[in-house]
């Protein structure tokens, strides 16, 4: 349906006409061209609805960071490309030139830190400028403002709206009421003078305080040049001391070099006589020390003699230690042989028992040689049954060679019968084939399986039995291709461990699906049990599809996680019959529970030689149901094919070598039966031969036990009748010679004894002797040391006195050197100096008068700074001081202007901007009230003038303080509240915003503006209500005729529209439906609306008669149909 000008009007100067992008986010290439007015653009998540909104920012100059999507405009160049280009045309002003503004953005140009800035390149008409050209007639010409989120509300920044501060709030609405932005600007310039004005004021202050200031250092400067004038008297009587003390010093100094020259003949004297008295000393200690060294040599021979007797007597101390050991060893012995003499009698008196009981049980035994002829006749009849043995047991063997070799043929046929009959080694090998990756990681798990905790299964088509053609081709069409090439697992652990060995170690994809220990879950079935019989016999459902194929529970299980084939329903011809005329879906997706909500289904049938699957879905928005219908292909990789002439060849070869293992059986059982009475009889004899064998063992070890015995009895006879008399005489003869021995050590002890006592006493007396002499040595030592320490002291005494005479010498030159040039009393001619009068003149005569009187005058100049720039410093103020009293008076003459410009500027503002406020504030509570809530626009003011003390002050009116709040309330008992993130929900927040939008539409100036995604989070009522205020806000037909007189245009992006909005065929609505996405498609051309327009409004028709009528909830309700939801293929 085209649109009419008078009931629509035409673009407003500013509004896009056209849209091109290329290779910009989603969009390889694109060209959009909205309508004049309310532009409703719909699609799919993530097919590029949000893409259009962004475009138009960045291709009008706006900057990234507008968006809240990302810093760098790069970040919009579709994956994979270089480039992106973004061209808008916009309606131009009546008889001026279009503007047509294109942006080309590339991947290779701009820094990273400069955030893609250098990567823009603009155009106005196809020639180059600037983005500031750009953003400069965008909104000077057209007033449009990208960057004001009341016109131009991005998706990434729907938040950011309802967390304005009431002065963010009340800036972006002053920036939308006028072309010229003339309230914002305005607001701004009151915001700048009430700075300036405070600013002046506090200028006032500190030029006062700083006057008072100076003039009171002015006080002090004058002050000060007194006290440099004493300071310089000080000075110069510092000066005069300083001579006077040197001259001081000298005569002191002078005075000391004549007392140490007494000092120094006095210590020559005293040297002379202390070295006459050293000589004798000297002599005597010599003597005393040759002494000495004579006691020493002689105590040391004799304490040699006392060591010898020392070691004498110790070794014979030993020696007397082991004779007694010794001795104490052969008491012991001699004791020892008389007890083993006891202890023989005993045992041989119990060997001699236990012989005669041994020969007593012998004589009750048979005889050894009757014994040995039963075992030679028991060895005969052996051998005699040995032979018919050997003989049907070979028979045996050969027999069961024979039929093992049957057997062996039997399992080859079976196996080759088995692997033609195998479909699932056929399908393992036709699976490997399609995909050689699936073969690397089957053949790495097989080969390291006890790596594993617990068994791993796949690949999952390789574990799969279908029991019908039509069910491998049902199930290769519903379940997804990667999870019949995926392995099953059953913990976790496997499966990071898998994981790791295939990705790291192969370098290869797989696809693992976890089924905790591999148990079959508990499943819930679609439909009732009532409900499946009645199916199953008027529809032709076969079953279910998991219950068309077998698979061990850990593959079956992954399949009903990944696949959900136990929610699939198999039919026949009879189920296609059902779905083409008896509305067989509507059964399926109608809910038992008695839910309004349709359930989604899925159901594959067949119709002759082909099959087909029918999918239903719901849609969680409109709960509307939507059919799908797909042709279900043969199966690729489900079936494998069966040699029949291999199979019949295998049959007849597997029958021919089960009757021949069952000939050779009846054979064996026959020859079984002979080797076991063969056995039996060998078995008999065996056993007699065994018992005769048992009692001949057992005389035979008897008579071996008589024999020890008696071997035992006569070596304990031995024993006894042995005579160890003269053994016992040798061991006291040995005690005897011991004993000898251990006194003539003690003899020889004591004989050492003695002499290590007299070699004791001798070393005593002259340890005695040396020590004296050492004694009266060291006092010899301790006299001569002193006087030659005396000697050594009056020789450094000397030697000092001759040197603090000779520096006292040069420190008196130095001195009076200083003296003649730093203060010289006479001139050249020897006649006296002033200075000579002056020196006398001070009432001084000791340098510690001097210094006293020197310390007093530095002390009286160091307490007045030195500050030779007063007279400077004193022109200097008196300068400033005249300046600032001036200024202090241009200030207070000009505060009264800039208050009365304020008092000018403000008026007409605060009147405007409350009469728009009004405006809106009456359009929004209308809003609100529609949607049974209530709500209020509030101008929040600074500082009432009324609340000032004094009007004169720095500033009263606080214009960066005013600002708008939303007040709104959602509920009959609760109080209006302002809006905000943490009072009120998403939905809340969002009504508030669009409403808020609305009100403002009438007032912008703005030629189009752009909302994207604010009814997300709606309930369907207000989402119908919000829905409608925005239709007939932005269909409005032009006032007074004017096609351009109008609101302008709407953008509105949404992923979805509630079901039967009937404000749809406004015609001022423009419906744009994003057909861009992967699933949609491949030739937009194939989409035809007006044909599905034309269909829906036929199956309406058609319904209407029969409808029900329902009341609608809001306050204008009457009755319409109550449309009928319908399945659209």
């Amino acid at each position: 349906v085209r649109m009419t000008k008078d009931k629509v009007g035409s673009f407003k100067p500013g509004s896009v006409t056209r849209i091109r992008l290329k290779n910009f986010l989603t969009y390889h290439e694109v060209e959009f061209k909205p309508g004049p007015r309310l532009n409703l653009v719909c699609g799919p998540n993530g097919t590029g609805k949000s893409t259009i909104l962004n475009a138009m920012c960045l291709g009008l100059g706006g900057e990234p960071k507008m968006l809240g999507r990302a810093d760098d405009c790069r970040e919009f160049i579709s994956h994979g490309k270089d480039k992106a280009l973004i061209e808008i045309e916009v309606q131009p002003f009546p008889e001026k030139t279009t503007h047509i503004f294109r942006r080309k953005i590339e991947r290779h140009k701009g820094s990273a830190r400069g955030r893609g800035r250098g990567a823009s390149t603009f155009y106005l008409n196809s020639e180059q400028t600037t983005g500031k050209e750009i953003q400069k007639i965008v909104s000077e010409q057209y007033h449009i403002s990208v960057d004001n989120l009341c016109t131009f509300l991005p998706q990434d920044r729907v938040g950011s709206f309802s967390s304005f501060n009431p002065q963010q709030l009340l800036e972006e609405t002053e920036k939308s009421l006028s072309a010229s932005q003339h309230l914002f600007k305005t607001h701004q310039k009151l915001v700048e003078l009430e700075a300036e004005l405070n600013l002046g004021g506090n200028t006032t202050e500190a030029l006062k305080k700083k006057l008072k200031n100076l003039e009171a250092d002015f006080v002090n400067i004058e002050r000060e040049k007194v006290r440099m004038e004493e300071r310089q008297n000080a000075l110069e009587q510092i000066q005069l001391l300083q001579k006077k003390i040197l001259w001081l010093k000298y005569d002191e100094q002078r005075e000391h070099c004549l007392t140490l020259k007494q000092s120094k003949d006095n210590a020559k004297t005293q040297l002379a006589e202390a070295r006459r008295s050293l000589a004798p000393l000297e002599q005597e200690s010599a003597e005393h020390k040759s002494q000495v060294e004579r006691l020493k040599s002689r105590f040391g021979r004799v304490d040699d003699e006392a060591k010898a007797s020392k070691m004498l007597c110790k070794k014979q101390s030993d020696k007397f230690q082991k004779h007694t050991q010794d001795l104490d060893e052969d008491l012991i012995t001699l004791q020892t042989l008389e007890e083993e003499a006891r202890k023989a009698e005993r045992l041989l008196a119990d060997g001699k028992k236990e012989l005669q009981r041994l020969e007593e049980s012998l004589q009750s035994k048979q005889d050894t040689d009757e014994i040995k002829a039963e075992l030679r006749e028991s060895d005969q009849e052996i051998r005699t049954a040995v032979g018919p043995l050997r003989s049907r047991k070979r028979e045996y063997d050969r027999a069961h060679t024979n039929l093992k070799q049957a057997n062996d043929s039997i399992r080859l046929h079976e196996n080759a019968l088995r692997r033609i009959n195998d479909a699932k080694t056929a399908r393992r090998n036709q699976v490997f084939t399609q995909f050689p990756n699936l073969r690397r990681v089957a053949k790495f798990i097989e080969e390291n399986r006890e790596k594993f905790r617990r068994p791993v299964w796949g690949p999952v088509a390789c574990e799969i039995d279908t029991k019908t053609m039509n069910a491998a081709a049902y199930l290769e069409q519903h379940v997804a291709n990667h999870v019949f090439k995926g392995f099953v697992v059953e913990c976790k652990e496997d499966w990071v461990d898998l994981y790791h060995m295939v990705r790291n170690g192969l370098k290869l994809p797989i696809n693992i699906t976890t089924v905790p220990q591999g148990r079959l879950e508990q499943i819930e079935r679609m439909y009732s049990d009532e409900k499946y019989k009645k199916l199953r016999q008027e529809h032709g459902i076969v079953g279910y599809l998991d219950e068309s194929f077998i698979a061990p529970d850990p593959i079956m299980q992954a399949l009903r996680n990944e696949g959900s084939v136990h929610k699939v329903l198999v039919g026949n011809d009879k189920t296609q019959e059902s779905l083409d005329k008896r509305n067989l879906l509507d059964h399926l997706s109608k809910a038992e529970d008695g839910s309004s909500r349709p359930k989604p289904c899925c159901i594959f049938s067949s119709n002759g030689n082909k099959s087909y699957k029918y999918t239903s879905t719901v849609s969680r928005y409109s709960n509307s149901t939507s059919l799908r219908v797909d042709d279900v292909n043969r199966a690729r990789f489900l079936e494998a094919g069966i040699d029949d002439s291999r199979k019949r060849k295998g049959e007849t070869e597997l029958d021919q070598a089960t009757k021949n293992a069952s000939q050779l059986t009846g054979q064996i059982e026959d020859i079984q039966k002979e080797l076991d009475n063969a056995v039996m009889l060998h078995q008999e004899a065996k056993a007699r031969h065994d018992a005769i064998k048992s009692r001949y063992d057992t005389v035979v070890k008897l008579k071996s036990k008589v024999n020890r015995q008696r071997k035992r009895v006569e070596q304990l006879n031995e024993r006894v009748s042995a005579d160890n008399t003269a053994e016992k005489d040798k061991l006291v003869q040995h005690i005897k010679n011991r004993v000898k021995c251990t006194i003539s050590a003690l003899e020889a002890h004591a004989e050492g004894h003695r002499g290590l006592l007299e070699a004791t006493v001798k070393t005593a007396g002259i340890r005695l002797n040396e020590t004296l002499a050492d004694v009266e040595h060291r006092a010899i030592q301790d006299q001569l040391r002193e006087a030659k320490k005396e000697f050594e002291r009056l020789e450094n005494a000397e030697r000092k006195a001759k040197n603090e005479l000779a520096h006292a010498k040069s420190v008196m030159n130095a001195t009076l050197a200083k003296c003649t040039s730093f203060a010289p009393l006479k001139d050249d001619n020897d006649n006296p100096l002033p200075l000579k009068a002056r020196l006398e003149a001070l009432p001084v005569d000791t340098v510690d008068e001097a210094m006293a009187a020197l310390e007093e005058a530095e002390v009286k100049a160091n307490t007045i700074d030195d500050n030779p720039d007063v007279m400077m410093q004193y022109e200097k103020l008196k300068y400033e001081i005249v300046a600032a009293k001036d200024e202090l008076a241009n200030l207070e003459s000009s505060k009264e202007g800039r208050l009365q410009e304020i008092r000018n500027m403000q008026e007409p503002w605060e009147t405007a901007l409350e009469n728009s406020i009004q405006k809106v504030n009456t359009l929004f509570a209308s809003y609100m009230s529609e949607l049974g809530c209530a709500g209020e626009i509030v101008l929040k003011r600074g500082i009432n003038p009324s609340e000032s003390k004094d009007s004169n002050e720095s500033l009263i009116a606080k214009f960066e303080q005013w600002g708008v709040e939303i007040q709104v309330k959602f509920r009959e008992k609760s109080k209006m509240s302002v809006l905000s993130a943490q009072r009120h929900s998403g939905g809340e927040r969002a009504v508030s915003t669009i409403m808020y939008l609305m009100s403002l539409q009438e007032l912008m100036v703005s030629p189009f503006r752009c909302v994207d995604e604010i009814n997300q989070g709606l309930d369907e009522r207000n989402e119908r209500l919000v829905f409608k205020r925005i239709v007939k806000n932005s269909t409005r037909p032009p006032e007074r005729n004017i096609a351009t007189n109008h609101s302008g245009q709407y953008f509105l992006i949404t992923p979805k529209l509630l079901p039967n909005l009937c404000d749809m065929e406004k015609e001022g609505v423009t419906v744009h439906i994003i057909t861009n996405g992967p699933f949609t498609f491949d030739d937009p051309l194939d989409w035809n609306p007006e044909h599905f327009v034309e269909q829906r409004k036929n199956s309406t028709e058609e319904k209407r008669e029969d409808s029900n009528f329902e009341i609608t909830n809001n306050s204008n309700a009457k009755e319409r149909p109550k449309r009928k939801k319908r399945r659209v293929s």
